[in-house]
């Protein structure tokens, strides 16, 4: 009778821990069904990366497992645990910028007709960019206009950025009104 005991308790053990083991992921197209238990010793969940003002990478699937190679432009993955790792991430609304091209015959970037949209997360904030005074034809405008300018690019003066949607429809005069007015102050403090 005793051995009987052990062995139950031997059987409990080992069944609470395989269960304190289990590894969950979410599994399937967006990432909001009911979480899995993975099998086959999983120890990743995967899921499509989302690009800030991009959006979500399409072809790719909330999964138990890692990221395939060469996919880490558009997968993700995280430590599986005993809750998925893996859910979908929650957006913010959807807003447009304006989008801009380099017209050869005019030397110079014009609006799009249409305006890109853009998506986020929901803590990100609203910004759209657009070329600077000192943007040339080897300028390319970011995201199609949506998001912040590059840092280099906004030091340079090539790109502009504002805080509105479609907010983007001139471009940037901002390093040229700096340029005007610093020269302008120290004239004025000069004279004080």
């Amino acid at each position: 009778m005793k051995c009987a005991g052990v062995a139950v308790l031997f059987l409990v053990a080992v069944y609470s821990c395989n269960a304190q083991d289990e590894k969950k992921c979410m599994v399937g197209a967006s990432g909001s069904e009911a979480e899995t238990a993975c099998t086959g010793g999983e120890t990743k969940c995967s899921q499509p990366k989302f690009v800030e003002y991009t959006g979500l990478s399409t072809g790719i699937e909330y999964k138990c497992g890692a990221c395939a190679a060469g996919t880490t432009a558009t997968c993700q993955d995280c430590v599986a645990e005993a809750t998925a790792c893996n859910k979908a991430k929650e957006t913010g609304t959807d807003f447009k910028c304006k989008d801009w091209e380099w017209k050869e015959a005019d030397s110079k970037f014009v609006l799009k007709t249409t305006s890109t949209t853009c998506k986020r997360l929901k803590d990100t904030a609203v910004k759209c960019n657009m070329p600077g005074t000192k943007a040339d034809k080897t300028y390319t405008v970011a995201n199609k206009g949506c998001g912040p300018c590059d840092a280099t690019a906004k030091t340079d003066g090539k790109c502009g950025e504002c805080d509105k949607a479609e907010c983007n429809s001139k471009v940037s005069s901002a390093a040229s009104l700096t340029a005007f007015l610093l020269p302008l102050l120290a004239a004025f403090y000069s004279l004080m």
